[in-house]
């Protein structure tokens, strides 16, 4: 069934560590016929440690979440948030990835998912030089949008939705911004002989291409942009030792551990990232 392109549903998660299949925080808004008629800040025990890092970006710590739901008791309350509705997160890989990474822990069936990524709105829309970046923080302030706390995620989720009205408004739709997302099926969960490296390895490098936008690989990264690249190499440590990951790994470790590249070593793992995706 197509998705209500007149309901349109803003998500933001933030998460206790960079290795599990975790969330400890989801915001949501809601809005019909472009106004918002719900949101909702929500508190998850995610059932994992937190990681020091993680907690300094958000603020969240294992006490605020100590009588906050566990995913499970948490899915038929937002579920409905994601039947009938476009979903729209700023770099969605992360955050839908995230949302399915728990359901499949939890064994929870996925749902059919509509959605549109602000961050590849952007890229159809201008060039990263434009504004410098296509972070959400940044692009907030190009487009004088409020955005009161970062990493809290009601406030990022409202940007978020906010960013997709400006982005209509001022340049107009594109038939590839709303499209089914679609799971990438990693090695250890696809059935014995369907996996291909043409497919899923494919499909995660394009994954990172989207999550690297907006971070510039010759400076110091901020420590949101550290947590994600870590979760990313986290979730597909098994993809390592193999070319071209084991040099894009060793590039990813270098720039996660305060060790900004080379330009030529920047321009090596673009070569790398778009030879293959």
């Amino acid at each position: 069934m197509e998705a209500n392109k007149n309901r349109i549903v803003a998500i933001d998660v933030e998460t206790p560590n960079g290795r599990d299949a975790a969330i400890c925080q989801i915001g949501i808004v809601e809005a019909e016929f472009g106004e918002i008629i719900r949101t909702e800040s929500i508190l998850v025990d995610p059932e994992v440690p937190f990681d020091p890092i993680n907690i300094s970006i958000h603020g969240i710590t294992p006490a605020d979440v100590k009588n906050a739901p566990n995913f499970p008791q948490l899915w038929p309350r937002i579920a409905g948030y994601f039947s009938d509705s476009v979903i729209v997160a700023h770099n969605a890989a992360f955050d839908l990835g995230m949302i399915t990474a728990v359901l499949a822990r939890y064994g929870i069936p996925v749902p059919p998912i509509t959605y549109c990524c602000t961050v590849q709105m952007a890229r159809r829309r201008f060039s990263r030089e434009t504004y410098g970046s296509y972070r959400l923080d940044t692009l907030c302030a190009a487009f004088d949008i409020r955005l009161d706390h970062h990493h809290d995620a009601l406030s990022d989720a409202t940007a978020c939705y906010r960013l997709y009205r400006e982005l209509l408004a001022d340049y107009g739709e594109d038939p590839r911004d709303v499209r089914p997302y679609k799971k990438t099926v990693k090695p250890a969960q696809a059935p014995v002989g369907t996996f291909s490296t043409e497919t899923a390895e494919n499909a995660e490098l394009r994954n990172l291409r989207a999550l690297l936008d907006g971070v510039e690989p010759v400076t110091f990264l901020n420590p949101g942009d550290s947590m994600a690249i870590a979760h990313w190499m986290d979730r597909h440590v098994e993809l390592s030792g193999e070319p071209p990951f084991d040099t894009i790994f060793l590039y990813l470790y270098r720039m996660i551990s305060d060790k900004p590249l080379t330009a030529s070593e920047a321009e090596d793992l673009k070569r790398l990232l778009r030879e293959r995706s």
